[in-house]
């Protein structure tokens, strides 16, 4: 028998727009960082950095803050990592909100 909660998660990735699955990366990568696991912070960095589309500008400032988090992860710097990604995690959860809202006919 399948574990009920990994066949939600299983489809909750699967129905998800490109945008909730980045903001889904950004809770896991920051819940490695309470965990203080560092490959798993620099592996989900690493899924970040991949998943970047350099024809849009803000690629190249994301990439770098990325690298820089994966080298906070190797100092074991997780406060840092935080308090750079939470912010950044909140605005993707925005625009993942409002397309969802404007997907629905539902304006904000």
């Amino acid at each position: 028998m399948q574990n009920p909660q990994k066949v939600y998660q299983r489809q909750a990735v699967k129905n998800a727009s490109p945008m909730q699955l980045v903001v889904k990366l950004y809770d896991l990568v920051l819940q490695a960082t309470y965990r203080e696991d560092e490959e798993r912070v620099k592996d989900i960095l690493a899924t970040l950095i991949e998943s970047l589309n350099f024809d849009y500008e803000p690629a190249d400032e994301l990439f770098q803050l990325y690298k820089y988090c994966q080298d906070l992860a190797r100092k074991k710097e997780y406060g840092e990592i935080r308090e750079i990604l939470e912010p950044l995690r909140d605005a993707w959860d925005q625009a993942a909100n409002k397309e969802k809202g404007s997907r629905n006919g539902i304006s904000a």
